[in-house]
């Protein structure tokens, strides 16, 4: 791959610097994304030197990768997208291509025609996590220092330009978590296998794929691959994908989740539930404007809310808009809820905005970040309507990376300082103040949980508190990545009142993709 220039920060999501594989798509979610990671407790040095694949990974990374450049802040995988298959190598078919010592993995060739060849890669991400009063101090267990480990292997096998196999391979590991779920720890998965189709039908160029594979759409915002946990959520089903000259997209989707268990590759048969998607993307103006419209549709096994539980059929219909004005990026996502609960109606509406301007003429380029969400909630169990909205596949860390609240019966207000001292070092820091969109209805906390204390007869308070959250970036290399979070809870009456104490978390996290 050719070295790569620092580009505008302003236009980072759009630049032509960036690696030749990343759509414009791709590119803004780097710029708004975050992929943008009572036992013994273990030091960070002892947990780094618990394995020895690490130190070796880390300077394979140093040693090979491309010279290292800047974007603005961002908590993505940077020249590496969300999905190894997403990333075009067909280019290293050029023996003057292959620059750096990784594209030997990245293009191998296959002696059963001119166009076939393998393309080996994966992930190495450690993150080391410490939580006090989690929950709001309303949830066992309240104290917790752990590790998780995401070990990954990819393995890309193309015939031809229109025929391709991918297999991905994944064991996850939790060192001294209390009572770790399914979503912290896997001791071996088919994470993807799908079978991959190309075919130029009319103007469009349809991908299509069959089989395991993760589903993120638009901003990711309602449908995610819950990248923070340690295990990323998966699906069994079938995706097109139509590109069109003038950059139009359409995503076609039919899938059942997969749960994930502890052992290993025993997840055949663990589906919960169905989802459908149907996604449409437009240019209005070439990089300025862009505007989106979709449909979810979501059978979720075991839904709960306050009071309730059961299966519920939920539909999604919104649009997102989204682009950049010189110096100014803004994405925001607007989204109508309606369908039945254990016989109820559900009517719910979701929306968020995130606008970010920089100052690009002033010493280490500060920017200043808004992000505003609305997330309407219930009017209490015996409501005869289902209020609270609830996205597919939320993505509850476009809040704050620990995912202490979720996308709920919430209202957020979350104003940020972005610095970048350095081409390859960014810090953001901001107050991030939450309320109760309904006082009738719970505060929900990570995977979309409620906390029934809060819907005591003394607990009708709709502030929930502000997060001080301090969040820094170093890219180490193009793809090394040292990220790290501490959120501050200042905790308001609707979690004091039931009982409830400020959170304190941090988090420490190395992610090398190769």
């Amino acid at each position: 791959m050719p070295s790569l220039t620092l580009p505008r920060r302003s236009m980072i999501a759009f630049s032509p610097f960036w690696p030749r594989w990343l759509s414009p798509q791709q590119r803004q979610d780097c710029a708004f994304g975050e992929k943008a990671r009572g036992s013994r407790r273990k030091t960070f040095a002892s947990a780094f030197a618990r394995t020895a694949v690490f130190p070796l990974l880390f300077l394979a990374g140093a040693l090979f990768a491309p010279a290292a450049h800047a974007q603005y802040f961002a908590l993505g995988k940077g020249a590496y997208p969300l999905e190894f298959y997403d990333i075009d190598f067909s280019y290293l078919a050029d023996p003057a291509n292959r620059t750096g010592q990784l594209d030997a993995l990245h293009y191998i060739p296959v002696g059963i025609g001119s166009e076939a060849y393998l393309s080996l890669g994966g992930e190495f991400r450690q993150q080391f996590w410490s939580w006090n009063n989690a929950g709001h101090g309303l949830r066992a267990p309240l104290q917790n220092t752990y590790d998780l480990e995401r070990i990954v292997g990819d393995i890309y096998f193309h015939f031809d330009r229109h025929l391709a196999v991918f297999l991905q391979l994944a064991r996850y590991d939790a060192f001294n978590r209390i009572s770790p779920s399914t979503t912290d720890q896997d001791r071996g998965r088919i994470q993807q296998g799908f079978i991959e189709l190309k075919e130029p039908v009319g103007p469009a160029d349809v991908t299509a794929r069959l089989g395991r594979q993760e589903i993120f759409l638009g901003s990711g915002r309602f449908v995610w691959i819950n990248d923070s946990s340690n295990v990323r959520t998966t699906q069994d089903g079938v995706r097109l994908r139509a590109r069109f000259p003038n950059e139009a997209t359409l995503d076609l989707a039919v899938a059942r989740p997969v749960t994930s268990v502890l052992d290993a590759f025993s997840d055949w048969d663990t589906h919960s539930g169905v989802f459908g998607a149907a996604y449409a993307s437009q240019v209005l103006l070439p990089n300025q404007l862009h505007l989106d419209e979709y449909y979810f549709y979501r059978r979720n096994i075991g839904a709960q809310y306050v009071g309730l539980a059961g299966n519920e059929d939920r539909h999604t219909v919104g649009g997102r808009v989204w682009g950049a004005f010189g110096p100014l990026l803004y994405d925001g996502d607007f989204a109508y809820q309606f369908g039945t609960f254990n016989n109820k109606a559900i009517s719910a509406f979701g929306a968020s905005t995130r606008v970010l301007y920089s100052f690009e003429s002033l010493p280490w380029n500060p920017g200043l970040q808004l992000q505003t969400s609305y997330f309407s909630g219930g009017g209490g169990p015996n409501s005869k309507t289902i209020g609270t909205f609830s996205a597919p596949f939320p993505r509850p860390t476009m809040l704050n990376y620990a995912g202490l609240e979720t996308l709920e019966n919430l209202i957020e207000v979350y104003p940020a300082f972005i610095v970048s001292p350095t081409p390859t070092f960014a810090f953001r820091f901001g107050p991030e103040i939450l309320w109760r969109a309904s006082r009738y209805d719970a505060v929900y906390v990570s995977r979309a949980t409620p906390l029934p204390k809060t819907m005591t007869p003394t607990d009708t308070a709709a502030y929930i508190g502000t997060n001080l959250v301090a969040t820094a970036q170093w890219r180490l290399a193009p793809n090394i990545i040292l990220f790290g979070e501490y959120l501050h809870e200042l905790a308001g009456p609707a979690i004091t009142l039931a009982g409830g104490h400020g959170a304190d978390v941090g988090v420490v996290q190395i992610d090398f993709n190769f």
